[in-house]
């Protein structure tokens, strides 16, 4: 086990030294989906008036990625949403809840090189994977939360509706780096710095997603129908994490 911890670290510092930088960060921000052909529908719920679901949401995830040869961004980033909502008035009570979240892989070109200031502006290109789950909870009846009851199948109350699918990313991305040189050393050989990230583009999901039922990703429980929602939309996010280059 000490041998491969050992390797691990020695594979990564081979790495971080071949590169110009490896830089990761978590990220925070917003991004447009259009909820409004769900939230018509979910309005035929008894006791739901307004919309649920906003159409500008908050984001959360994290990037990294590296430079190669001054100019190759190559990367990757994942983020996603959630939203909760209680339907009053309901009984048992009704809780909804609906989280989409999209992961790609992605290919950009530096146009800026290494400077004096420490920018780096990118556009790139992502290619990976979204989901959307859609997810209504009623409370247990005291029969329910019975043992022997829920043993022979009882109806759990939960029912979930998902659609999964490829997507495509473009963006633009924009870094500012601080190496703390001859401050301290994480890695040997490495400088760590400061890194404050910005990220705007557009995801889009070409073709028709069906809805499924209970993540079944094979189909055999597909629903026909439903609003035609993915995780589409302009989004941008912000960040704050750190770097490591080759001392200088």
């Amino acid at each position: 086990m000490q041998k491969m911890v050992v390797g691990a670290l020695l594979s990564f510092v081979a790495l971080a030294s071949a590169q110009d930088g490896i830089y990761g960060s978590f990220i925070v921000g917003q991004k447009f989906v259009d909820f409004s052909l769900i939230n018509t529908e979910l309005k035929k719920i008894p006791g739901v008036t307004e919309d649920l679901f906003p159409n500008n949401n908050w984001t959360f995830g994290g990037e990294g990625h590296l430079i190669l040869a001054k100019r190759l961004v190559l990367g990757g980033k994942a983020f996603g949403i959630m939203h909760e909502r209680v339907i009053q008035g309901t009984d048992p009570q009704r809780r909804i809840r609906m989280t989409a979240g999209m992961g790609v892989g992605t290919l950009g070109l530096n146009l800026f090189k290494e400077n004096r200031f420490g920018i780096h502006l990118y556009p790139q290109v992502g290619l990976g994977a979204s989901s959307l789950v859609y997810q209504s909870k009623r409370a247990f009846t005291d029969e329910q939360k019975q043992f022997d009851t829920v043993l022979v199948g009882t109806k759990d109350n939960i029912e979930t509706l998902g659609k999964f699918g490829l997507i495509l990313d473009l963006a633009a991305g924009f870094d500012w780096y601080k190496p703390f040189k001859n401050f301290f050393t994480i890695v040997p050989g490495l400088d760590v710095g400061l890194l404050l990230h910005a990220a705007a583009g557009y995801s889009f999901l070409p073709g028709t997603l069906k809805w499924r039922r209970d993540f079944d990703l094979k189909g055999k429980d597909q629903v026909e129908g439903g609003p035609d929602l993915k995780f589409n939309g302009f989004y941008f996010n912000v960040g704050v994490g750190i770097g490591l280059t080759a001392q200088s």
